[in-house]
C-alpha cells in the first residue's frame, strides 16, 4: 500500500483507515420535519505505525511543516484505486521512544489528514 504526501512515498503505515463523511446543511421546517442538503462529501485518512524510526518520521513530518495543505495519494476503499485529495493536518501523536542499535524509534504514531 503505497501513501504520498506531496509527492514523496512515506513508510507504510501499520494500519490505514479511511473514513468517509458528509458536510450537511440541516434545518427544521414548520411541519418540524428535518431538511438537509449533502454539500460535500469529505475523506479523513488516519495512519498509524506501531513502530517508526527516527528518519522515516522526520521525512513524514518535515513534507507536513512544507504547507497547510498537502497532495496525499492512497488506496481508497470505494473504488479500489489510488486516490488522491488536498488535505491538512489533524492530529499527531506519538508514544515514548527508544534506542535500538543507535536508531531512535517511536511507538504508537498516527497522524490524520483530512480533506480541505
Amino acid at each position: 500500500m503505497a501513501i504520498y504526501i506531496n509527492g514523496t512515498l512515506i513508510k507504510t503505515p501499520t494500519e490505514l483507515k479511511v473514513g468517509v463523511f458528509r458536510l450537511t446543511k440541516s434545518e427544521r421546517l414548520a411541519s418540524g420535519k428535518m431538511a438537509m442538503e449533502i454539500i460535500a462529501t469529505k475523506r479523513r485518512i488516519d495512519m498509524r505505525w506501531e513502530v517508526i524510526s527516527q528518519d522515516d518520521l522526520n521525512t513524514i513530518l518535515n513534507k507536513l511543516d512544507e504547507k497547510v495543505f498537502h497532495t496525499i495519494q492512497y488506496p481508497d476503499p470505494q473504488n479500489g484505486e489510488i486516490a488522491t485529495i488536498t488535505a491538512y493536518v489533524g492530529d499527531i501523536n506519538q508514544s515514548a521512544w527508544q534506542k535500538i542499535a543507535g536508531t531512535r524509534y517511536w511507538k504508537d504514531v498516527s497522524i490524520s489528514l483530512i480533506e480541505q
